[in-house]
C-alpha cells in the first residue's frame, strides 16, 4: 500500500507551479491529497490527485479560521505518513493542535516582499516565529534562509524547470518574452528601456511579448506606457496565461527577460522564469540579484543593473551575438533544476529520510 501525503496550499491547485510538480512526480510513488483555496478560477486536473477545495467566503479572519478547521477535518479523518504545509499565516496551529509534529513539514517559498518596510518586518518576523513550531522546515534557497534567519537544518528545496524542446525558426531577430507577476515587478522599466533602444535602432527586427497580470492596475499601466510610446507594433500585452499554454509562446520567443528589481527583500528570492526561460534554450537578460547571477553567465545571458538605460544597452549587445547563443548548451546549465530530479531528491534526502 502506498504511503500518504497531504499537501496543505493556499493557493488553488494548478495556480502555484511548484505544488503542481510536488504532486506530479510524488503521485507515483504515494496517495496525494491536495488541500487549497476556491478561488472560483478555472478548475485544473492533475489524474491521480485528490484535490480539496475551501471555500473562500467572509472577511479574512473568517476565511483563515475556516482553512485550519479545514486541515484539522482532514487530519482527524485520515491518517498521513507526511504533511507539507506551505506557509501562510496562522499556519504553526497546525502543529500545535495535532501531536504528530514530525510528520509536519513547512515548506518556505519566499519571504514578504510588499513595498513598506514595516510591513515586510513585521511578516518575515512572523514566519520566522511560526517556523519555530515545526520540527522540519524545506525552503527555496540557502541565501533566503540566511534572510529571514530560518533554522540550519531546514532542507533546501530549490526551484525547477522542465525542459522544453521545440525547433525554433527564430535566429537573427529579437524576440523577448517576460512571463510572471506585474506587481512591484516595475516592467514599465523594461517598455521605457525598449524604447529607447528602438529610438536608436529604428529598422530593428525586435518584438517583447510581456504575460502576466497583478494585484493592482500594473496590466491597464503598462497598456498605456505602450500606447503612449507608440509601441503597440512592437510589444505585446497578453495578461494572464495558464502556465500550460505558456509553450506555444516560448516556441516563438529568443530571449527571456527575468526583470526583478534589485532590493533586499527579492535579492535572495529565486525567479521561476529564470529557469524556465533557460531549460526552454534562451538566453536570459537578468538583472543582478544574488540569485539570478548564481545561474546566469556569459554562456547563457547577461546580468544588468534594474534600469531602463541598462535594459537598452544589453538589447544592442544581444543584436550582434543572438545567433552565437545553442539551445542545448543554455539548457545544461541548469540541467540540474529538473522538476523531475529534484522532486526524487526531495522524496529520498527529506520525505523518506
Amino acid at each position: 500500500m502506498k504511503k500518504r501525503i497531504l499537501i496543505v496550499n493556499q493557493a488553488q491547485f494548478g495556480y502555484h507551479i511548484d505544488y503542481v510538480q510536488y504532486s506530479r512526480y510524488l503521485k507515483d510513488d504515494f496517495d496525494v491529497t491536495y488541500l487549497c483555496w476556491d478561488y472560483g478560477w478555472d478548475k485544473i486536473e492533475e489524474p491521480g490527485i485528490s484535490i480539496q477545495y475551501i471555500n473562500r467566503d467572509g472577511n479574512v479572519l473568517k476565511r483563515n479560521i475556516h482553512f485550519i478547521r479545514a486541515i484539522a477535518k482532514v487530519l482527524k479523518q485520515s491518517h498521513y505518513d507526511f504533511i507539507l504545509i506551505h506557509y501562510f499565516r496562522g499556519c504553526a496551529v497546525v502543529p500545535v493542535l495535532f501531536n504528530r509534529k514530525q510528520l509536519i513539514s513547512l515548506d518556505i517559498r519566499t519571504g514578504n516582499d510588499s513595498d513598506k518596510f514595516t510591513a515586510r518586518v513585521f511578516n518575515n518576523a512572523l514566519l520566522y516565529f511560526e517556523s519555530l513550531f515545526f520540527k522540519r522546515i524545506s525552503i527555496v534557497s540557502e541565501s533566503l534562509r540566511k534572510y529571514l534567519k530560518i533554522s540550519k537544518t531546514a532542507y533546501i528545496l530549490p526551484l525547477g524547470a522542465n525542459i522544453m524542446c521545440y525547433k525554433k525558426n527564430i535566429r537573427n531577430r529579437i524576440s523577448l518574452i517576460y512571463v510572471g507577476t506585474l506587481t512591484n515587478r516595475r516592467i514599465e522599466d523594461t517598455i521605457i528601456g525598449f524604447e529607447m533602444f528602438l529610438k536608436k535602432n529604428p529598422d530593428a527586427d525586435i518584438s517583447y511579448t510581456i504575460i502576466g497580470n497583478g494585484w493592482k492596475n500594473e496590466l491597464e499601466l503598462i497598456n498605456k506606457i505602450v500606447e503612449k510610446l507608440n509601441l503597440k507594433n512592437h510589444i505585446f500585452i497578453k495578461g494572464y496565461i495558464p502556465h500550460k499554454d505558456l509553450i506555444n509562446y516560448y516556441a516563438q520567443a529568443n530571449v527571456g527577460v527575468s526583470w526583478v528589481p534589485v532590493t533586499n527583500y527579492y535579492n535572495y528570492q529565486p525567479a521561476t522564469k529564470t529557469f524556465e526561460y533557460l531549460m526552454a534554450g534562451m538566453p536570459v537578460i537578468a538583472t543582478s540579484t544574488y540569485e539570478n547571477k548564481r545561474i546566469i553567465n556569459e554562456q547563457n545571458g547577461f546580468n544588468i543593473d534594474d534600469t531602463p538605460e541598462d535594459f537598452a544597452n544589453c538589447i544592442s549587445n544581444l543584436q550582434h551575438c543572438i545567433s552565437k547563443y545553442d539551445e542545448e548548451s543554455i539548457r545544461s546549465t541548469v540541467s540540474e533544476y529538473k522538476w523531475e530530479d529534484i522532486v526524487l531528491r526531495m522524496k529520498n534526502e527529506f520525505i523518506n529520510k
